[in-house]
């Protein structure tokens, strides 16, 4: 348990002096003194530099007019001005009298003869005329010599007759073809229709006839050769050949020829061919037959 508090002790000895404490803030400023006395003037500084020129001022006011001096002497005539343009037309005189006639002139020289002028088209063939009387017969000729014998069998057991009516283009080394058969007999000779070549099946010596009408093609270039001929196995048969010239495009030809030739061997090919370049052809038509056997 805590007893009663105790008499106050006697002060102690004075303590050492502490650090001096940090600055305080300064203080407000004070009142401005009085002015002071003006002091001598100072010495003349150097001259500056020239300023800069001022702005031009303005025009001043129109002094009188002079009195007008003497005339000066005339100048050289100037070149001419340029034509004016042309004045409208006037309007047209009366007709004047109608001179007398003159004299009539000699007549000029004949003018020398045109060029040919171009080959019409082919007309349409003509009705048939009436048939003319019977003349008297003729005297009965010399008999002539006997012929040489006959190969076996008679052509027109061995004949094929073919044809085409409608137009149809034709160029080098085709065959022209044929659509159509009018007679055929025996089995020698073979087509099919619309085709251009035919077949020979049985050797012999054999006939053929060719007859068409061909035309150039437009734009061809003249004079123009086409040269139509009979080809057996590739190769042509120059017995047998036709040559048709045009010099415009408006001629139509006829063309035919007919050749007899051999075959050796069998199937052999036969066609009508060309040379020259394009054309059309037209009512075509080819016989062939067989005329024997080959001779031994």
């Amino acid at each position: 348990m805590t007893g009663p508090t105790g008499a106050t002790g006697a002060a102690g000895a004075a303590g050492a002096t502490g650090p001096t404490g940090p600055t305080g803030a300064t203080g407000a400023a004070g009142a401005t003194g009085a002015t002071g006395p003006t002091g001598p003037t100072g010495a003349t500084g150097a001259a500056g530099a020239t300023g800069a020129t001022g702005p031009i001022g303005p025009t001043g006011a129109t002094g009188p007019t002079g009195a007008t001096g003497p005339t000066g002497a005339t100048g050289a005539t100037g070149p001419t001005g340029p034509t004016g343009a042309a004045g409208e037309v006037g309007p047209t005189g009366p007709t004047g009298p109608a001179g007398a006639d003159g004299g009539g002139g000699e007549t000029g020289p004949t003018g020398p003869t045109g060029e040919t002028g171009p080959t019409g088209p082919t007309g349409e063939t003509g009705p048939t005329g009436p048939t003319g009387e019977t003349g008297p017969t003729g005297p009965t000729g010399e008999t002539g010599p006997t012929g040489p014998a006959g190969g076996g069998g008679s052509a027109a057991n061995n004949l094929l007759s073919a044809y085409a009516v409608p137009t149809k283009g034709g160029n080098d080394n085709q065959p022209l073809l044929f659509d159509q058969h009018s007679l055929s007999h025996g089995t020698a000779i073979s087509h099919a229709l619309g085709s251009g070549e035919f077949t020979i099946n049985e050797p012999g010596v054999y006939a053929m006839s060719f007859q068409g009408n061909i035309s150039p093609v437009t734009g061809s270039s003249f004079p123009l050769t086409i040269t139509l001929y009979l080809d057996v196995n590739g190769t042509r048969i120059e017995s047998g050949a036709a040559a048709i010239i045009f010099n415009t495009s408006l001629e139509n030809e006829s063309a035919a020829f007919s050749t007899a030739f051999e075959v050796n061997e069998t199937p052999s090919t036969v066609s009508v061919r060309s040379l020259g370049g394009s054309f059309f052809y037209n009512s075509i038509g080819i016989t062939i037959y067989k005329l024997g056997d080959i001779p031994a």
